[in-house]
């Protein structure tokens, strides 16, 4: 068993990505279980050269070293094979719907009186045969128990040429990240998985996943628990991102800041319990959300 940190090689850290690290590996040192970190590096043009390098010695520089480290992108063949799986028990199915097509319907079902808004149609799930198409890829959907399908969600593309049967073509199969993460996590035997709670409704979509691949492998495999943590925000409550000014470990320490200090300050803003695991358990923070005056720009 161990506890999973999964951060994208897309840039450099800032501030929040640094806390839920410490997160992270606070959990690990807690549970005395080894710290792995999956570089969930499938979306290809969003890669930034030496990204993961230097996220990995900028941890080590607060003495955070990963027990294991692994790259998403080794388990796509896992992940085409449960796809393929999915297929064939009629878990999943192709979607012709354009993007401007799920928008359009979308809105005119937040102008309704009722409800919540789904983010899908349905359109295309009980389709007998496809339809002719100029859309680039074909997105597929998982067919969740609801039968309207307003919650499918995609779990893949590929290219739009199918076979005699329906199948799509491997060589053009892209897992969506809710598929990727909820199979390798499936496949990772953690016992803690470690992210922002920004990633809260992901949780829902990963399980369904989980269950379903659990029950076609006949092993009735436990969920790994879940701890979300706060989400570190501007103060005006939008999201930091990799290319946020002064919030990267060279800006941080130019101003003044120490990785010592730093940790300080994450050990003072955590709002969780630290005694609250249970194994499958979904918990978190207090804190949602995290704003940089109420943290990192007060004294440690």
């Amino acid at each position: 068993m161990s506890v999973r940190f999964a951060p994208s090689p897309t840039g450099a850290f800032h501030i929040g990505n640094f806390r839920t690290a410490w997160v992270s590996s606070a959990w690990a040192q807690k549970l005395s279980l080894p710290w792995v970190v999956r570089f969930e590096n499938i979306d290809q043009p969003r890669n930034v050269p030496g990204a993961r390098e230097r996220q990995l010695e900028e941890m080590k520089q607060f003495g955070w070293v990963p027990d294991r480290t692994l790259l998403q992108s080794d388990f796509h063949r896992r992940h085409w094979e449960v796809f393929l799986r999915f297929y064939e028990e009629g878990l999943v199915y192709p979607c012709f719907c354009s993007r401007k097509m799920i928008r359009e319907a979308v809105d005119q079902s937040a102008s309704a009186p009722h409800g919540a808004i789904p983010s899908y149609t349905g359109r295309c799930r009980e389709l007998k045969e496809p339809p002719e198409t100029d859309l680039p890829t074909l997105a597929w959907r998982i067919r969740l128990p609801d039968p309207t399908g307003k919650d499918d969600f995609v779990v893949a593309r590929t290219g739009t040429e199918l076979d005699d049967s329906g199948k799509p073509d491997a060589a053009t199969f892209a897992p969506a990240y809710h598929w990727a993460c909820a199979i390798d996590d499936y496949d990772g035997d953690h016992a803690l998985l470690v992210r922002a709670w920004d990633l809260e409704e992901a949780a829902v979509q990963q399980r369904f996943i989980h269950s379903q691949l659990a029950r076609l492998e006949g092993t009735n495999k436990p969920p790994p628990a879940i701890f979300h943590a706060s989400l570190v925000t501007s103060d005006d409550g939008s999201r930091l991102e990799k290319r946020t000014i002064s919030m990267t470990l060279p800006e941080l320490l130019r101003a003044g800041e120490t990785a010592a200090s730093l940790l300080k300050k994450f050990k003072k803003s955590f709002t969780g319990d630290w005694e609250a695991f249970e194994p499958s358990k979904i918990f978190g923070e207090g804190r949602k959300r995290l704003g940089l005056r109420d943290f990192i720009l007060v004294p440690p």
